[in-house]
């Protein structure tokens, strides 16, 4: 009777662990083990891929400081992450309020704005890098037929960012739409008939009904859609590669290039990884921080 008893009591920790064994192989210890990894040097480069790492402290995290090349990349995906979440969020709450109002043809366009969701970001960069090639790109051609500017988007350094932005804008915009028309379906029409009946403009609705009511949405959207800007890398790598002169380079690629890249330097991107992912949790608690006092 002990035995079953004690049975009973440790059966729901037993169904578990399945679960904690394939969270801590495929999470936990790679986590760790980067973690281990950032205070050790481990340059591959210089055939030490098969001896130990050394033990160094500190090191890498002081020589992050002074790395611009690091702060640069923190700069060029900031400046993408608010452009492209900023465009993408207006656009894509424009496109969910007309679609919700039912208009002919919209079983169509959400149609069309699913289409972007079925290729990946680095096919999605292919089909940029050809349509915007200064040379041999559509986008130039007719640019120039209508007499307007034919910029180079990939080889100008002052152009090269927005060409980045306007490529996940085109890729990510429709997943922001079909989330905020979920959102809108599942408000309720009680209060929005009423204020109409009351005398209520579609303007005075939208600000004092649907967009209070749609806060919840639009926190959740925004949060995943930033944390998804933020680890860019596949647009960046399948289009520029970072140029020119750095101009598009941003963490995730830099990480790559300083960890697998040109430079193997493995411990030195395990603490770039730990760097810029405490950085992203700050974020994200500020965040969350912000909204509940709202």
């Amino acid at each position: 009777m002990k035995r079953e008893a004690r049975w009973q009591q440790y059966r729901p920790y037993f169904y578990l662990l399945p679960a904690v064994v394939a969270l801590g192989s495929l999470a936990i210890f790679p986590v760790g083990y980067n973690l281990f990894l950032s205070f050790h040097r481990w340059n591959w480069a210089v055939g030490q891929a098969n001896r130990p790492p050394t033990f160094i402290g500190m090191q890498n995290y002081l020589y992050i400081l002074q790395d611009s090349s690091f702060w640069n990349s923190i700069w060029n995906t900031t400046l993408f992450t608010l452009g492209a979440v900023a465009i993408e969020f207006l656009l894509g709450l424009s496109c969910a309020l007309l679609l919700n109002l039912k208009i002919r043809g919209s079983v169509f366009f959400r149609s069309a704005f699913i289409y972007p969701l079925m290729i990946s970001d680095m096919v999605a960069a292919l089909m940029g890098k050809m349509l915007f090639d200064p040379s041999l790109g559509s986008i130039n051609y007719y640019l120039g037929v209508l007499g307007l500017p034919t910029p180079n988007w990939l080889g100008d350094r002052y152009v090269v960012m927005f060409f980045i932005i306007l490529m996940d804008v085109w890729w990510a915009t429709g997943n922001i739409t079909l989330l905020l028309l979920a959102g809108l379906h599942g408000i309720p029409r009680t209060p929005v008939e009423a204020a109409t009946i009351d005398g209520a403009s579609k303007w005075q609705v939208f600000r004092y009904i649907t967009l209070p009511l749609l806060k919840p949405i639009i926190f959740v959207v925004l949060l995943f859609r930033v944390l998804d800007a933020l680890r860019v890398f596949s647009l960046v790598w399948g289009t520029t590669m970072g140029g020119p002169a750095r101009a598009s380079e941003v963490v995730q690629l830099y990480i790559f290039v300083q960890g697998l890249g040109r430079f193997l330097k493995m411990g030195y991107s395990a603490a770039l990884v730990i760097v810029f992912s405490a950085m992203m949790g700050v974020l994200i608690l500020l965040y969350i921080k912000k909204i509940k006092l709202m």
